[in-house]
């Protein structure tokens, strides 16, 4: 009774311990954002890039020549990016006086619609008014500043170029320094999980590339059809925010139609045809082709996906939003390797593969209960009720005959 009451305290003193380093850990995670969100990204860049070294490594290319030619193809992507987000800014710079007239016409007969349909509204009512923002200050302000994070978007670009460059380098020499440093089978072990981890990453982003660039595309061509202005913002942004799960979808999808509805009113099937597109776009390769093709290769909860947005959101803002799904996925691997902590893993997963199991264990439970059953029903004897007495009809006779008497 003894050891057990001492093991049950050594237990809890273990549990509080790792609790304290995990909400340690998370606390240099957010007051060291500024760092640790560039390397984040390095290292998730690595992970994206290293199928190609392995590939060009089996082509028996050099080493320095494979990380030359990676360097220049992510140089010449942050160069594209770069080049892209500036043309956009510089247009909406432009443009934004035409459209802050049309948010004004929009919101004067918007405002109409109401006073005219809803009573003890005051005539001069505004539905812009009513919200008390001075949005074109702060959206002028906002493209503005862009021009002002330039030098620190740069030194972060600079960062992510140098951790990927030295990882680049370091990746030749790493499984072997794990397996001096460690035993043979820690070694092993500590080598498959990075396996796992690095295939899982590499799969999912190379994935979620190839549907984010499909849905960006879709996006660009729906506002060339429709006439919708700024089709490469469009595109841009559906590719982008398509890398964050769900929020991102909604958000680009929401700042199309709105742009719509901006450009179009009073033409409301326009506006419909522009809604319908972007949504179908959405929901075919967001919620049927993505989560077929991801379904295999990613085991999460949508709802913990969720969880971890918001949780990755309010550690490392949006840059944490698109870091989640990688970084949650890492921890479902790390967990199914660590036998005590394969019950995290368990919830973290989607659960189908569980639900079959447990339906056919039912299934399985149900099937013996009534083998079961129908065993005790063939060994019960029988009732005296259920059991027929051959009739003696000499006997019956006699006592008709006495009962006549």
């Amino acid at each position: 009774m003894k050891e057990e009451a001492s093991n049950n305290y050594l237990r809890q003193i273990r549990t509080i311990l790792f609790l304290g380093i995990i909400i340690l850990f998370l606390f240099v995670l957010k007051a060291t954002s500024e760092v640790m969100i560039p390397v984040a990204f390095a290292l998730f860049i690595f992970a994206f890039v290293n199928p190609i070294m392995e590939k060009l490594s089996k082509l028996k290319i050099p080493s320095g020549l494979s990380i030359v030619f990676i360097m220049v193809f992510v140089i010449a992507i942050f160069l594209i990016l770069g080049y892209l987000i500036g043309i956009l800014v510089n247009l909406l710079i432009a443009k934004l006086p035409y459209y802050a007239e049309r948010v004004k016409a929009v919101d004067t007969l918007l405002s109409q619609y109401i006073i005219d349909y809803v009573d003890d509204i005051p005539k001069d009512f505004s539905i812009i008014g009513s919200l008390n923002v001075d949005w074109y200050s702060f959206l002028m302000g906002w493209l503005t500043s862009i021009s002002s994070r330039v030098l620190s978007l740069l030194s972060d670009v600079m960062i992510i170029l140098i951790t990927l460059m030295f990882l680049l380098f370091e990746r030749s020499t790493f499984m072997p320094k794990i397996s001096f440093a460690l035993d043979k089978e820690k070694g092993q072990k500590l080598s498959s999980l990075l396996g796992k981890i690095n295939k899982q990453i590499s799969k999912y982003l190379a994935l979620k590339t190839i549907i984010s660039l499909l849905t960006g595309i879709c996006f660009y061509l729906t506002a060339l059809v429709t006439g919708l202005d700024f089709a490469l913002l469009w595109g841009f942004l559906a590719f982008v925010l398509n890398y964050i799960p769900t929020i991102g979808s909604i958000i680009a999808t929401g700042l199309t139609i709105f742009m719509a509805v901006i450009q179009f009113t009073p033409n409301w099937i326009m506006i419909v045809y522009v809604a319908v597109l972007t949504i179908s776009i959405e929901m075919v390769l967001g919620n049927i082709i993505d989560p077929r093709i991801q379904g295999v290769q990613l085991n999460i909860s949508p709802l913990m996906i969720l969880i971890s947005l918001s949780f990755w959101g309010y550690i490392w803002g949006i840059a944490g939003m698109f870091l989640a799904v990688p970084v949650m996925s890492i921890i479902q691997i790390i967990c199914l390797m660590v036998p005590s902590l394969k019950p995290v893993a368990i919830i973290l997963s989607s659960g189908k593969s569980y639900v079959r199991e447990y339906k056919e264990k039912e299934s399985m439970k149900k099937s013996i209960n009534r083998r079961r059953a129908k065993h005790k029903e063939e060994q019960q004897p029988q009732r005296l009720d259920d059991i027929i007495l051959p009739v003696d009809l000499n006997n019956n006779d006699n006592k008709e005959k006495n009962n006549g008497r």
